[in-house]
């Protein structure tokens, strides 16, 4: 991808910005609601671009460790499954609920970072 500035994750933050801070309190009902709505989504999206690839990145490097295979993000997941429901990982495996506690906290950090918190 060719080099531009400002990155997606700034120009998200300065339409949400600007949708929060100009637009949103002029607005009533319904679309007061479908703007506040569209605003919790460019933050979602924002942070899914400056998070995911690192999450991804460590996912599937716990997913290779625990699953001892080499391959992409959902060939391992689903490595994971198999090897889950025939019983070669144990749903106990201390290693398998640290991967599924770590995966957790990542996707809530880019879905809803507040959950975290509660």
């Amino acid at each position: 991808m060719p080099m531009s500035q400002p990155k997606a994750p700034e120009i998200l933050a300065v339409v949400r910005d600007y949708l929060e801070g100009t637009i949103l309190p002029e607005l009533r009902d319904d679309k007061w609601f479908n703007v506040k709505v569209a605003i919790n989504l460019l933050a979602t999206l924002e942070r899914e671009l400056r998070l995911g690839p690192e999450a991804d990145r460590a996912e599937a490097a716990r997913l290779a460790a625990l699953t001892g295979s080499a391959a992409s993000l959902d060939e391992l997941n689903r490595k994971l499954a198999a090897d889950i429901r025939s019983g070669a990982i144990g749903s106990d495996d201390p290693a398998l609920l640290d991967h599924l506690r770590r995966s957790i906290a990542d996707a809530l950090r880019i879905n809803n970072p507040a959950w975290l918190t509660r």
